[in-house]
């Protein structure tokens, strides 16, 4: 037996006793139980595991018992049509068999992932059974079951009924990432959540209000919530905190409302129709990008403004903008920690005279330090007659103390747009950068280019941005024009 010689440490930091010098364990790593040792090797990058496996026979038995991850995909430009109905099942049953082959093969391995891919059919369904059955009886933490239907065409295709009847407390306590497209998902009524998801990533799933908050209530430890075209037809809502959770994204979903109790996020994406959104106030939130198809400009930034105030970095995006000639916003909530604000309008003839009204978010954000706007939607833009503008009196008391950066791309010399600059370059007196860029970076404005020559309205709108903002710009200002 191994003798240890035990030495104590007084209040003056002597040391009693012969001190221990170069003591070894005779534990060997290899001595571990195998699903640690497997654990510690799935943790490790390929080429280390190359090394590892040349060390000795029992490395070499220990790597090769386990496996990062299973993933099988359907190569694409497979038939779909019915005349061809029958060549495609006979290459559907031999990506069955592989499949197939390759998962007995791997029975007793220890396995990170199990990722498969490929068009569901419901003549597939007791195999896909088999392959969940498969992926939630070992030691796999992450699963992704990536399908869509054969037919796109249809309008409401088959959904694959993901069979929680497989599932055992075991796995359910084990999954940490589950990754799911055209499947519905309806959880028993005993069931009780994933207490060790850490992502859930849904896209085409059938799903219902309730049913995602049976699946999301004991996800404590969540940190990836996306949603993607599942069609909720009901509010997000959750009564539990999602005290874990850094990135949320809602897409397409056609819910009515987000009520989320998230204590801390870092990403919030979400695209579809202005909704109110209710995050949590307090939380800082570094990054935020909305999609909304159709809104009227101070209503999306009044939803903002109420559902994420302490959004650091915000891209809002409008394909088809609208700006009401009212007062500017005036609110007592302030983006008090925006520094980065990117805006992506698509804007009419009719409201681009409009866009100075567009400073309302500036003035909730005291501190923004970049400010990007780009448009889409060129080619009825033109110049405007005047190379001057007028101020209107409601841009008189605003001010921009630490505005450092502006880019404008999609510049036609449209007098709201040369007002719009002429006011945040006179109102930012720290301003160190201003690039206008003529081309329109969201779509091509094919139109301009067939009626005006590729560069002649292009060339027209430059020079109207040098002479009219050249002479009020600072020398200190870093000026380009593109």
């Amino acid at each position: 037996m191994t003798r240890h010689t035990v030495c104590k440490r007084t209040s003056s930091n002597h040391i009693h006793g012969k001190p221990i010098t170069n003591a070894r364990s005779n534990i060997k790593l290899e001595d571990l139980p195998q699903d640690v040792l497997c654990t510690i090797v799935l943790k490790l990058p390929p080429k280390e595991v190359s090394r590892a496996s040349v060390l000795s026979s029992s490395w070499r038995y220990i790597c090769a018992t386990c496996c990062y991850k299973l993933c099988f995909t359907v190569p694409a430009g497979y038939p779909h049509r019915i005349l061809e109905r029958k060549e495609y099942c006979q290459r559907m049953q031999e990506f069955i068999n592989n499949v197939n082959a390759v998962v007995r093969n791997c029975h007793g391995k220890l396995i990170e992932e199990f990722n498969i891919k490929f068009q569901f059919d419901s003549m597939f369904v007791d195999h896909l059974n088999d392959w969940v059955n498969f992926a939630v009886s070992p030691q796999i933490r992450k699963i992704a079951f990536y399908l869509c239907p054969v037919n796109l065409g249809v309008l409401d295709p088959d959904h694959y009924i993901f069979p929680f009847h497989l599932l055992d407390s075991e796995s359910i306590s084990r999954l940490e990432c589950i990754q799911l497209s055209f499947v519905s998902l309806g959880p028993p009524s005993e069931f009780s959540g994933f207490p060790s998801l850490r992502k859930l990533d849904l896209e085409f799933v059938d799903i219902t209000r309730t049913d995602l908050e049976v699946i999301l209530s004991n996800c404590c430890y969540l940190k990836w919530l996306s949603l993607v075209r599942c069609y909720v037809k009901d509010e997000l809502k959750l009564d539990r905190p999602l005290s874990n959770l850094r990135h949320l994204a809602v897409v397409w979903c056609d819910i009515t409302r987000i009520e989320l109790p998230i204590l801390k996020l870092d990403t919030f994406v979400y695209h579809g129709h202005i909704v109110p959104i209710v995050i949590n106030r307090d939380s800082m939130l570094e990054n935020a990008q909305l999609w909304l198809f159709k809104a009227n400009f101070d209503d999306a930034v009044s939803v903002v403004l109420n559902g994420i105030p302490r959004v650091q970095n915000l891209t809002l995006q409008i394909l088809k903008l609208g700006i009401e000639m009212q007062p500017l916003l005036n609110s007592t909530c302030m983006f008090s920690h925006l520094r980065c604000l990117q805006l992506l309008l698509g804007i009419t003839l009719v409201d681009i005279n409009k866009l100075p009204r567009v400073v309302s978010i500036l003035r909730a954000a005291p501190s923004i330090e970049k400010l990007e706007i780009h448009f889409s939607g060129g080619s009825h833009l033109c110049l405007g007659d005047k190379g001057t503008v007028d101020k209107p009196q409601y841009l008189e008391h605003c001010e921009y103390n630490y505005l450092k950066s502006v880019h404008m791309t999609g510049y036609k010399g449209a007098e709201g747009q040369l007002e719009f600059l002429v006011h945040v370059v006179e109102k930012a007196p720290a301003l160190e950068a201003l690039t206008v860029d003529t081309a329109l970076v969201l779509h091509d404005d094919a139109y301009v280019q067939h009626f005006c020559g590729k560069n002649g309205c292009s060339n027209r709108a430059a020079l109207h941005a040098r002479s009219c903002l050249g002479a009020i710009l600072s020398p200190n200002v870093k000026f380009c024009v593109m």
